[in-house]
Protein backbone atom coordinates (compact mmCIF):
# COMPACT_ATOMS: atom_id res chain seq x y z
CA UNK A 1 0.00 0.00 0.00
CA UNK A 2 1.37 3.77 -0.84
CA UNK A 3 0.15 6.80 0.92
CA UNK A 4 -0.23 9.76 -0.77
CA UNK A 5 -1.43 11.48 2.27
CA UNK A 6 0.16 10.70 5.31
CA UNK A 7 -2.29 12.87 7.36
CA UNK A 8 -4.03 11.33 10.30
CA UNK A 9 -6.92 13.25 9.73
CA UNK A 10 -7.05 11.90 6.06
CA UNK A 11 -6.12 8.02 6.78
CA UNK A 12 -8.55 8.28 9.96
CA UNK A 13 -11.45 9.37 7.59
CA UNK A 14 -10.17 6.66 4.74
CA UNK A 15 -10.60 3.90 7.63
CA UNK A 16 -13.88 5.14 8.24
CA UNK A 17 -15.00 5.61 5.04
CA UNK A 18 -13.67 1.61 4.31
CA UNK A 19 -15.67 0.39 6.74
CA UNK A 20 -18.79 2.02 6.05
CA UNK A 21 -18.48 0.61 2.30
CA UNK A 22 -17.79 -2.67 3.44
CA UNK A 23 -20.84 -2.76 5.91
CA UNK A 24 -23.09 -1.36 3.85
CA UNK A 25 -22.26 -4.23 0.89
CA UNK A 26 -22.85 -6.80 3.81
CA UNK A 27 -26.52 -5.16 4.55
CA UNK A 28 -27.65 -4.93 0.72
CA UNK A 29 -26.32 -8.88 0.41
CA UNK A 30 -28.04 -9.77 3.88
CA UNK A 31 -31.35 -8.14 2.98
CA UNK A 32 -30.82 -9.88 -1.23
CA UNK A 33 -30.42 -13.05 0.40
CA UNK A 34 -32.54 -13.36 3.14
CA UNK A 35 -35.35 -11.82 0.63
CA UNK A 36 -34.34 -14.85 -2.08
CA UNK A 37 -34.35 -17.39 0.94
CA UNK A 38 -37.87 -16.37 2.20
CA UNK A 39 -39.26 -16.58 -1.76
CA UNK A 40 -37.79 -20.12 -2.95
CA UNK A 41 -38.80 -21.33 1.29
CA UNK A 42 -42.19 -20.49 -0.22
CA UNK A 43 -42.05 -21.78 -3.77
CA UNK A 44 -40.59 -24.92 -2.04
CA UNK A 45 -42.88 -25.15 0.34
CA UNK A 46 -46.12 -25.14 -1.48
CA UNK A 47 -44.60 -27.83 -4.13
CA UNK A 48 -44.18 -29.78 -1.23
CA UNK A 49 -47.41 -29.86 -0.10
CA UNK A 50 -49.13 -30.22 -3.55
CA UNK A 51 -50.39 -26.62 -3.79
CA UNK A 52 -50.18 -24.35 -6.67
CA UNK A 53 -47.61 -21.84 -6.54
CA UNK A 54 -47.77 -18.70 -4.44
CA UNK A 55 -46.63 -16.68 -7.52
CA UNK A 56 -46.43 -16.49 -11.36
CA UNK A 57 -43.15 -16.12 -13.31
CA UNK A 58 -44.39 -12.19 -13.64
CA UNK A 59 -44.63 -11.52 -9.78
CA UNK A 60 -41.65 -13.28 -9.21
CA UNK A 61 -39.63 -10.88 -11.79
CA UNK A 62 -41.69 -8.03 -10.17
CA UNK A 63 -40.60 -8.95 -6.64
CA UNK A 64 -36.61 -8.84 -7.37
CA UNK A 65 -36.77 -6.63 -10.15
CA UNK A 66 -38.85 -3.78 -9.07
CA UNK A 67 -39.70 -3.75 -4.95
CA UNK A 68 -36.67 -5.37 -4.41
CA UNK A 69 -34.22 -3.75 -6.79
CA UNK A 70 -35.22 -0.09 -5.21
CA UNK A 71 -34.41 -1.11 -1.86
CA UNK A 72 -31.27 -2.90 -2.24
CA UNK A 73 -29.79 0.00 -4.28
CA UNK A 74 -30.57 2.60 -1.72
CA UNK A 75 -29.39 0.30 1.27
CA UNK A 76 -26.05 0.88 -0.63
CA UNK A 77 -26.20 4.47 0.69
CA UNK A 78 -26.24 3.69 4.28
CA UNK A 79 -24.72 6.01 6.45
CA UNK A 80 -22.24 5.66 9.07
CA UNK A 81 -23.53 3.86 12.15
CA UNK A 82 -22.07 5.81 15.60
CA UNK A 83 -20.13 2.44 16.14
CA UNK A 84 -18.34 2.14 12.88
CA UNK A 85 -14.90 3.46 14.41
CA UNK A 86 -15.50 1.40 18.01
CA UNK A 87 -16.09 -2.27 16.32
CA UNK A 88 -13.03 -4.44 16.38
CA UNK A 89 -11.20 -5.27 12.94
CA UNK A 90 -13.35 -7.73 10.94
CA UNK A 91 -11.35 -11.09 10.67
CA UNK A 92 -10.40 -11.31 7.14
CA UNK A 93 -11.06 -15.01 7.23
CA UNK A 94 -14.77 -14.13 7.81
CA UNK A 95 -15.67 -13.44 4.35
CA UNK A 96 -18.52 -11.53 3.49
CA UNK A 97 -21.58 -13.46 5.35
CA UNK A 98 -20.80 -13.38 9.19
CA UNK A 99 -22.17 -16.05 11.50
CA UNK A 100 -24.91 -13.46 12.34
CA UNK A 101 -25.79 -12.91 8.70
CA UNK A 102 -25.93 -16.70 8.53
CA UNK A 103 -28.45 -17.03 11.56
CA UNK A 104 -30.22 -13.82 10.70
CA UNK A 105 -30.56 -14.97 6.90
CA UNK A 106 -32.50 -18.36 8.51
CA UNK A 107 -34.89 -16.78 10.62
CA UNK A 108 -36.14 -13.65 8.58
CA UNK A 109 -36.52 -15.98 5.37
CA UNK A 110 -38.52 -18.77 7.77
CA UNK A 111 -40.73 -15.33 8.79
CA UNK A 112 -41.35 -14.40 5.66
CA UNK A 113 -41.73 -17.76 4.16
CA UNK A 114 -44.16 -18.88 6.80
CA UNK A 115 -46.15 -15.72 7.05
CA UNK A 116 -46.47 -15.60 3.04
CA UNK A 117 -48.00 -19.33 3.18
CA UNK A 118 -49.98 -18.68 6.00
CA UNK A 119 -51.94 -15.80 3.66
CA UNK A 120 -51.78 -17.96 0.64
CA UNK A 121 -53.59 -21.17 2.36
CA UNK A 122 -55.57 -19.50 4.24
CA UNK A 123 -57.43 -17.75 1.33
CA UNK A 124 -57.12 -20.78 -0.85
CA UNK A 125 -59.09 -22.29 2.26
CA UNK A 126 -61.78 -19.69 2.34
CA UNK A 127 -62.83 -20.44 -1.66
CA UNK A 128 -61.35 -17.34 -3.26
CA UNK A 129 -60.21 -17.45 -6.43
CA UNK A 130 -56.35 -18.40 -7.09
CA UNK A 131 -55.46 -14.68 -8.65
CA UNK A 132 -56.65 -13.23 -4.93
CA UNK A 133 -54.57 -15.99 -3.50
CA UNK A 134 -51.98 -15.26 -5.06
CA UNK A 135 -52.07 -11.59 -5.07
CA UNK A 136 -52.57 -11.61 -1.60
CA UNK A 137 -48.97 -13.78 -1.09
CA UNK A 138 -47.64 -11.11 -3.36
CA UNK A 139 -48.45 -8.16 -1.17
CA UNK A 140 -47.37 -10.07 1.53
CA UNK A 141 -43.96 -10.46 0.42
CA UNK A 142 -43.32 -7.11 -1.01
CA UNK A 143 -44.52 -5.82 2.50
CA UNK A 144 -41.69 -8.29 4.23
CA UNK A 145 -39.49 -7.07 2.06
CA UNK A 146 -40.18 -3.19 3.28
CA UNK A 147 -40.07 -4.20 6.91
CA UNK A 148 -36.69 -6.43 5.93
CA UNK A 149 -35.33 -2.92 4.24
CA UNK A 150 -35.33 -1.56 7.64
CA UNK A 151 -34.05 -4.57 9.29
CA UNK A 152 -31.35 -4.67 7.66
CA UNK A 153 -29.82 -0.90 8.20
CA UNK A 154 -28.14 -2.30 11.29
CA UNK A 155 -27.18 -5.48 12.48
CA UNK A 156 -27.74 -4.91 16.34
CA UNK A 157 -29.57 -0.74 16.57
CA UNK A 158 -33.03 -1.02 16.41
CA UNK A 159 -34.89 0.43 13.15
CA UNK A 160 -37.13 2.31 16.01
CA UNK A 161 -33.60 4.67 17.17
CA UNK A 162 -32.59 5.27 13.24
CA UNK A 163 -33.98 8.37 12.08
CA UNK A 164 -35.96 7.55 8.54
CA UNK A 165 -34.34 10.75 6.72
CA UNK A 166 -31.15 9.35 7.94
CA UNK A 167 -30.86 7.90 4.48
CA UNK A 168 -33.35 9.78 2.24
CA UNK A 169 -32.98 7.11 -0.56
CA UNK A 170 -34.35 4.40 1.11
CA UNK A 171 -36.94 6.47 2.10
CA UNK A 172 -38.15 7.43 -0.98
CA UNK A 173 -37.28 4.17 -2.43
CA UNK A 174 -39.70 2.55 0.06
CA UNK A 175 -42.52 5.20 -1.06
CA UNK A 176 -42.15 4.29 -4.68
CA UNK A 177 -41.67 0.63 -4.62
CA UNK A 178 -45.68 1.55 -2.60
CA UNK A 179 -46.48 2.85 -5.06
CA UNK A 180 -45.56 0.84 -7.63
CA UNK A 181 -47.35 -2.16 -6.21
CA UNK A 182 -50.36 -0.21 -5.61
CA UNK A 183 -50.73 0.25 -8.94
CA UNK A 184 -49.46 -3.84 -9.55
CA UNK A 185 -52.94 -4.17 -7.24
CA UNK A 186 -55.32 -1.35 -9.20
CA UNK A 187 -54.36 -0.42 -12.26
CA UNK A 188 -56.38 -2.93 -15.13
CA UNK A 189 -53.70 -3.04 -17.35
CA UNK A 190 -50.90 -3.85 -14.52
CA UNK A 191 -53.58 -6.07 -13.16
CA UNK A 192 -53.63 -8.29 -16.67
CA UNK A 193 -49.94 -8.79 -17.11
CA UNK A 194 -49.02 -9.62 -13.39
CA UNK A 195 -52.90 -11.29 -12.68
CA UNK A 196 -53.91 -9.70 -9.41
CA UNK A 197 -56.97 -8.31 -7.98
CA UNK A 198 -57.71 -5.48 -5.84
CA UNK A 199 -57.82 -6.72 -2.02
CA UNK A 200 -60.26 -6.04 0.57
CA UNK A 201 -59.99 -4.17 3.89
CA UNK A 202 -59.78 -7.51 5.93
CA UNK A 203 -57.22 -9.11 3.72
CA UNK A 204 -54.84 -5.99 4.48
CA UNK A 205 -55.00 -5.81 8.35
CA UNK A 206 -54.53 -9.48 7.98
CA UNK A 207 -51.18 -8.69 5.85
CA UNK A 208 -50.31 -5.87 8.25
CA UNK A 209 -50.66 -8.11 11.10
CA UNK A 210 -48.78 -11.16 9.40
CA UNK A 211 -45.78 -8.97 8.07
CA UNK A 212 -45.30 -7.09 10.81
CA UNK A 213 -44.10 -9.68 12.86
CA UNK A 214 -40.72 -9.87 11.20
CA UNK A 215 -39.87 -6.33 13.16
CA UNK A 216 -40.71 -8.10 16.39
CA UNK A 217 -39.12 -10.95 15.98
CA UNK A 218 -36.20 -9.24 14.41
CA UNK A 219 -36.36 -6.55 17.22
CA UNK A 220 -36.03 -9.12 20.07
CA UNK A 221 -33.20 -10.75 18.31
CA UNK A 222 -30.81 -7.48 18.45
CA UNK A 223 -31.65 -6.75 21.95
CA UNK A 224 -30.17 -10.08 22.94
CA UNK A 225 -27.72 -9.67 21.46
CA UNK A 226 -26.88 -5.82 22.82
CA UNK A 227 -27.66 -7.26 25.72
CA UNK A 228 -24.48 -9.74 25.38
CA UNK A 229 -22.21 -7.35 23.57
CA UNK A 230 -22.81 -5.10 26.93
CA UNK A 231 -22.06 -8.02 29.28
CA UNK A 232 -18.67 -9.02 27.13
CA UNK A 233 -17.81 -5.00 27.37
Amino acid sequence: MVLTDDNFASIFSAVEEGRVVYGNIRKVTLFLISSGFGELLAILATILMGLPLPYIPAQILWLNLVTNGLQDIALAFEPAEKKTLKDPPTNPKEGILSKLMVQRTLLMGAIMALGTLYIFITAINDGVSLDRARTAALTTMVFFQFYQALNCRSETQSIFTMSPMSNPYLFYAMIAAFFAQMAVLYLPALQWVFRTVPLTMNEWLEIGVVTSTIVIIVEIDKWIRRKRLARRA
